[in-house]
């Protein structure tokens, strides 16, 4: 009776500690912005399921395999500890057992033996990977009491069980790695006889020391977890459920202003700063997203920008957005509970306690910015938003969406010059011109010199418009890929059409530049002319123009079916409307995009076109770092118009990698892509002996003989 009332009260302080501490957390959490979360649950609960329980994300890193007998045996192993406290809370009359009968908890005692042995074992590997994992994941102090805490759980629920044999004086059903671990200790003997070697009396003690040591390791380390790496063991299951589940790498529609509407003039700023400058100005969810983290590296080891020796992360950034909640959130949490506001214009309520609140502020107005501070400007315009880190994330972290976030802070309330000038530039061009390189508007359709190409005024009939985008109607090289564009749709009988002058910059490179008001701004004026042309469908030959018109104009009312022209080609190849005449004899790899690959899941289009068009000749050979692994080529994120250091170049990176594959061609369907890889290649000295080619220009030059597509300069002449 004494015992159990000694757990009792130990319990009961634990759990209240805990409750505590968790409390603090949720409201910490609780603290940031509305977040929009619009899946079912039906949906949710299976997420669950697949990602918590399931651990699908933790299966596809093979390197990781020890996590899941760690897990599952960690779940096991606490059915174990419930039986446990129910001994302590109840007396040592009651168990499991009580409850499922003896057979079935003879076979549960089994099953937990022998769980807890893999749990051992797979520790062991993971005291000895810590020695040798790169620096980003470092042996620590709080990785060695986490490890160190599981693997005495182990060890008490082994002695405990081998010392209750000893103290029965009989085999207990239900232990066969305990027993034997008793056997090998020399408490007694298993054989087709018992024989105890052990003094019972001590026994009987022995199993005490162990059953209060395996509950005071559950209990400390219950009470250790919101303070340790562990805490993810608390925020990933929340975090997964409550996950967007959408489109990925669509950026959300940030609410500016009190009226959405912008022609009203009574319209305010709705925050005191736009975009993320404080922790506080974090949706509540991407809060949570920060207690998820499990430090498994795996975002920093895929990260584009880490690899090429940027000060980037994506780990790192993690980390110090939750010591930031840490932080300045655990100080604004105890401003509220003290009555106090940190709008000046807000007086404590009758009771406060002025002086403490006072000493709260000044401690919070000590504190170093959370833009430029912990997490520096450089750290986040490293960023190429290609999306690696989020792919590979266990818990579904979205790291991308905060540091652009972070960007809308630095460019909408730049006061002292901190956006970097190529950024400055861009914008203005975009914003002067409708394109960032800040050519003549009236020059946009000339790209298409010599070619049959009409504009929605000629044939407002159009089933597609073409959405050409500023490089292809700009950029030499890919001005190439949008004429043999043109050649294949004629090839198909495709009737399409093109807004001409009308056409602007999509708004992708401003609004992951940070200038979130000129996008919505340029978003609006785009969706108003493409429904003033009546455009139900849009090919697009850029990934980050498909993307923005794709999934985010529907934010402003553009709800169009928008398709790459990979998977608009694949489909006439496939279909027969489209016959490859010529194919190339060329051996091809295929770089992924980013925008069309990993945020929307086209990979095999591009792929089924090169099988066509090298059938029987050719072939593709895939690059080590392909599909949702693949490697970024340097140019999203706004990066294609900020200076890298050579020696740093995502691009050349990746042209390496192709330069190495055994391939004489590499295809592309990016004109960003294209530029970044021809580049990367030409820095190698390579750009001879391997060409970069679009998809669109190797199609249109495997389509029977017909009347050749001039080239602008013939046109021109």
């Amino acid at each position: 009776m004494i015992k159990q009332i000694a757990f009792a009260v130990v319990v009961a302080f634990a759990l209240g500690l805990f409750t505590v501490t968790m409390e603090r957390m949720v409201r910490i959490v609780a603290m940031g912005r509305p977040a929009n979360l619009k899946e079912t649950w039906p949906e949710r609960l299976a997420s669950l399921m697949a990602f918590f329980f399931g651990q699908r994300k933790v299966v596809e890193e093979k390197r990781s395999w020890h996590h899941l007998p760690i897990y599952w045996g960690f779940l096991i192993l606490s059915i174990a500890t419930l039986d446990v406290a129910l001994n302590g809370l109840l007396g040592a009359w009651f168990n499991l057992g009580v409850v499922v009968g003896p057979t079935a908890y003879a076979w549960l005692g089994v099953v937990i033996d022998w769980a807890n042995l893999v749990v051992l074992l797979a520790l062991l590997y993971a005291f000895v990977r810590r020695f040798i994992r790169p620096a980003f994941v470092p042996m620590s102090l709080d990785a060695m009491l986490i490890l160190g805490a599981i693997t005495l759980l182990v060890l008490s629920h082994f002695g405990m069980h081998a010392c209750e044999i000893a103290a029965a004086g009989a085999y207990i059903p239900g232990n066969p790695v305990s027993g034997q671990i008793g056997a090998l200790l020399g408490l007694y003997d298993l054989g087709p006889k018992f024989v105890l070697h052990a003094d019972s009396h001590t026994a009987h003690i022995s199993v005490e020391v162990f059953w209060w040591v395996h509950i005071g390791i559950v209990l400390g380390f219950l009470n250790y977890l919101p303070y340790s790496k562990h805490i993810h063991v608390l925020g990933s299951g929340p975090n997964i459920l409550l996950r967007n589940q959408g489109q990925r790498g669509a950026m959300p529609k940030a609410q500016l202003f009190t009226s959405d509407d912008p022609t009203d003039a009574s319209a305010e700023p709705l925050f005191e700063n736009w975009g993320v400058g404080k922790v506080e100005d974090f949706s509540w969810k991407s809060l949570l997203d920060n207690y998820s983290c499990t430090e498994c590296a795996r975002c920093t080891t895929y990260c584009p920008a880490f690899a090429t020796e940027k000060p980037l992360s994506p780990m790192h950034l993690i980390h110090d957005l939750k010591d930031e909640m840490k932080d300045r959130g655990g100080l604004l949490v105890k401003l509220k509970k003290a009555g106090g506001s940190l709008k000046d214009d807000v007086e404590p309520g009758p009771g406060a306690d002025k002086d403490k609140i006072a000493r709260i502020k000044a401690e919070l107005a000590g504190l170093p910015p959370l833009v430029g501070g912990r997490v520096k400007d450089e750290t986040l315009w490293a960023c190429t938003t290609c999306g690696a880190c989020q792919e590979v994330c266990p818990v579904f972290i979205d790291h991308p969406l905060k540091i652009l976030q972070m960007r809308q802070h630095i460019v909408l309330n730049d006061e002292s010059g901190r956006t970097p000038g190529e950024v400055t530039r861009v914008l203005g061009n975009i914003s002067g011109s409708g394109n960032p390189w800040s050519l003549n508007q009236d020059d946009r359709l000339k790209w298409a010199e010599g070619l049959d190409v009409k504009t929605v005024e000629d044939q407002p009939d159009a089933e597609y418009l073409l959405f050409v985008g500023c490089a292809g109607a700009f950029d030499d090289n890919a001005k190439k890929t949008a004429r043999a564009l043109v050649k294949v749709l004629n090839a198909a009988n495709v009737k399409f059409a093109v807004l001409g002058k009308r056409e602007k910059c999509s708004g992708d490179p401003v609004r992951r530049l940070g200038a979130e008001m000129d996008f919505q701004t340029m978003a609006r004026e785009n969706v108003e002319t493409f429904n003033e042309a009546k455009v139900t469908k849009v090919i697009a030959s850029c990934p980050h123009c498909f993307h923005t018109i794709k999934n985010e104009y529907p934010q402003f009312g553009g709800n169009y079916e928008v398709i790459h022209h990979s998977q608009l080609i694949s489909h006439l190849l496939s279909t027969g409307k489209l016959k490859i005449d010529a194919p190339s004899d060329k051996q091809f790899t295929y770089h992924d995009s980013c925008y069309i690959g990993r945020w929307n899941g086209v990979y095999d289009a591009p792929r089924e076109i090169l099988e066509h068009a090298t059938r029987g000749k050719g072939g593709v050979r895939e690059l080590g770092r392909n599909k949702e692994h693949g490697f970024c080529c340097g140019a999203g994120g706004g990066r294609m118009w900020m200076e890298e250091e050579p020696s740093k170049r995502v691009n050349i990176n990746r042209a390496t990698e192709v330069a190495s594959s055994g391939a004489n061609a590499v295809a592309v369907a990016c004109p960003f892509c294209n530029t970044m890889l021809s580049d990367g290649l030409k820095h190698l000295g390579k750009d001879e002996e391997i060409a970069v080619v679009d998809i669109a220009v190797l199609v249109a030059n495997s389509l029977p003989a017909a009347a050749p597509v001039p080239s602008q300069e013939t046109a021109q002449a």
